[in-house]
């Protein structure tokens, strides 16, 4: 109860306080002016990205993606190829916060990686943090992706048509009471289902009745957003998404055999959000929400034969289910209280259920009479709940010089152990004039969730699990800072940073695409990461041209005393990597796109020699990812067509080119032995050159 009171006082000051002020309309203009002015550039490793930003430019497949797009930037490793990976300063991929209206999503990938679940259709911004965290976000250790939809058309219908190579997209908005309240809904859908049917058509036409093969997969997602404005300081919002993958295949041989494999896999949130305004000094957004993240994984297996007519069948039949689920509430407050302070201040509270399940059956028959039969039932589930409190303070020491000093104290309570955490974060930036800034930042930050994987890829068997007594928080400190300069049509800035990692999770269980369930933390081994590198960013735009490099040096480096007794590179260790982004409207309805991508190969654990065992070779490492794979590098290209009718619609098209000069880029190796015994490693590539169009309309 004293928690709670004191709490309550924390949230009810400020009002007390502004009650008692007065303040003249040029001071509260001066403030105003200056809050817009300062917003979110104290902090290093910002980017922040508008919408138009997301929806223009090369896309592949046909579909705009928020995730490609912040692969491009500098310190961000991609890891495989076209895959939504987000690997950012040396991070695991599975320590990003993704918030989509301020509601945590677990799962932010459809079709295995090959784009994310972000729609651009309906997205207004979004905030993406490599560095200097504020104390606001918590729960993951490497970046923050923080994207907000945009509120519907209050006075007019508006809406898009989409059409690429693999799927459509809708897009309405317009208002439900004028100038009161607003939707705003888009639609996403593949029709690779559809397309796969004459094929499949074909197959079995060739294959004969006695063989029969089967296959879809459709994705599909629904975002939606209702907004009501009571007054202008005064909005509720309430939004919707739901996601989910749905993959089946099959094969039956008439009498002997039959397999089938059925994989679905979704996210689901919702959430009301209310903003006030109390007065021009003193602002909230109070947030209830509810997200979940499920994945049901399945295959059955029958094998049927005669001798001397005795008919043997044998069955296996396995599900894997999966899910993480959370009831939030969040409330922010933004307070004023003179022009050399901008207060942020809230508790958050996070409610979590964990559930891992596995059934295993099989039976052994002889024309007809069962002769052996087994099961095999394991689950795993958790509860925790994990609140938090912060504060931090934005502080103008003088016209040039701006402090951003915050707190934020997190507790993870799981049955049997409690985990505190207390997170320090600290941003300095100094405007030594009006082109060039400098600007410093150290943040600590913890994670209570695991994703438990078996390998490197997003897979629907993985699953998230809490931490517990024998898993501990992932922990990482950073410490960041660069110059930042504008020039005219000119902006470099360069930017380091040093970060470790503790706690960290690898897995040394069996080679199985299907990770543990109960006592999964045997299979995890603990250890530590560090990463530090260097990032440069030149920028020219003036009139129609954009022309963009981003350059980063960086190392990354584990340490797993189990694994190998030195520290190691890790799989994303890319010393070097350069993009280079351009755009140029060379007519009134065109403009043309163009990316090229260069990063030194990814690393895999190759055998540096081996030894003979009972006759038979055993091939032994000298270190994990010993090996390092050709150098990366494409060419994209891509270009836009703009038209608008006499009515007011538009139409847009895009034709994008992936991998324009066609160059194999390496996405495995193979063991390849002579005959002397001696061995080496062959890479080989997957990925294509790919064309791809989409045709938009818009009304």
């Amino acid at each position: 109860m004293k928690k709670v009171l004191a709490i309550s006082l924390l949230v009810l000051a400020p009002l007390i306080l502004q009650a008692q002020e007065v303040r003249d309309t040029l001071d509260a203009s001066r403030i105003s002016v200056m809050r817009e002015k300062t917003r979110n550039t104290t902090q290093t490793g910002l980017t922040h990205i508008e919408s138009k930003q997301l929806t223009s430019g090369i896309a592949v497949f046909g579909t705009p993606d928020v995730i490609k797009k912040l692969q491009l930037l500098p310190g961000v490793a991609a890891g495989n190829e076209l895959m939504s990976g987000l690997y950012v300063h040396g991070g695991d991929g599975n320590d990003n916060l993704f918030l989509l209206d301020g509601v945590p999503l677990y799962n932010i990938s459809h079709f295995g990686g090959l784009f994310s679940s972000f729609n651009t259709d309906i997205i207004d911004n979004l905030d993406f943090y490599k560095s200097g965290f504020p104390a606001r976000y918590g729960g993951r250790m490497s970046s923050v992706v923080d994207v907000e939809t945009r509120e519907g058309n209050m006075k007019e219908y508006h809406g898009s048509v989409s059409l690429g190579l693999i799927d459509g997209r809708v897009q309405v908005e317009g208002p439900i009471v004028k100038e009161k309240t607003s939707f705003n809904v888009g639609l996403r859908r593949t029709w690779m289902d559809v397309v796969t049917i004459p094929a499949i058509w074909y197959a079995n036409r060739r294959n004969g009745p006695d063989e029969t093969v089967g296959g879809n997969y459709a994705m599909w997602d629904i975002n939606a957003r209702v907004t009501h404005r009571f007054a202008p300081g005064n909005i509720l919002n309430a939004c919707f998404y739901t996601g989910a993958d749905d993959l089946g295949a099959s094969l039956e041989r008439t009498n002997t055999s039959r397999m089938r494999l059925g994989v679905k896999w979704g996210s689901l949130t919702g959430s009301v959000s209310h903003n006030y305004q109390f007065s021009k000094k003193l602002k909230a957004k109070t947030v209830l929400y509810y997200t979940q993240s499920t994945s049901d994984t399945g295959y059955d297996f029958a094998l049927s034969n005669e001798n001397d007519g005795v008919v043997t069948r044998s069955t296996m039949d396995d599900k894997d289910i999966s899910y993480v689920r959370e009831v939030g509430l969040t409330s922010n407050w933004d307070w004023f209280p003179n022009q050399y302070h901008h207060v942020r201040y809230g508790i958050n509270a996070q409610y979590h259920w964990y559930h891992s399940g596995r059934t295993f059956t099989s039976s052994t028959s002889q024309n007809g009479i069962p002769i052996r039969a087994g099961s095999d039932d394991e689950s795993q589930g958790y509860r925790a709940f994990e609140p938090a409190i912060y504060m931090e303070d934005e502080i103008f020491l003088r016209y040039n010089l701006t402090l951003n000093a915050g707190l934020r104290f997190a507790l993870f309570a799981t049955p049997g152990k409690t985990y505190p955490s207390l997170e320090p974060r600290v941003a300095f930036k100094w405007l030594i004039n009006n082109s060039i800034s400098a600007k410093l930042s150290y943040t600590r930050m913890s994670q209570f969730a695991h994703l438990v994987s078996a390998v490197y890829m997003d897979l629907p068997s993985n699953s998230w699990m809490p931490s517990t007594a024998h898993a501990r928080p992932m922990t990482s400190d950073q410490v960041a800072g660069g110059i930042y300069t504008s020039f005219g049509p000119f902006k470099f800035n360069l930017e380091g940073w040093y970060k470790t990692m503790d706690h960290v999770l690898a897995y040394n269980g069996s080679n199985t695409f299907v990770p543990p369930i109960t006592e999964w933390e045997k299979s995890f081994t603990e250890g530590h990461g560090r990463s530090y590198g260097m990032e440069l960013e030149a920028t020219y735009s003036k009139g129609p041209l954009t022309l963009t490099a981003y350059y980063t040096l960086s190392w990354s480096r584990r340490h797993f005393e189990a694994v190998f007794a030195n520290w190691y590179p890790d799989r994303n260790d890319n010393r070097h990597k350069i993009n280079l982004v351009a755009s140029w409207r060379f007519a009134k309805r065109w403009e043309a796109f163009a990316n090229w991508n260069y990063h030194t190969g990814n690393r895999i654990t190759f055998p540096s020699h081996y030894i003979e065992v009972d006759g038979k070779r055993r091939y032994l490492y000298d270190s994990p990812y010993n090996m390092q794979l050709p150098d990366y590098h494409r060419l994209d290209i891509g270009v836009d067509f703009s038209t608008t009718f006499r009515n007011g619609h538009g139409l847009k098209v895009n034709l994008s080119i992936y991998n324009t000069y066609n160059h194999l880029n390496a996405s495995m190796a193979l063991l390849r032995t002579d005959r002397n015994g001696n061995f080496s490693g062959m890479a080989y590539g997957l990925i294509p050159i790919i064309p791809t169009f989409t045709v938009t309309y818009k009304f």
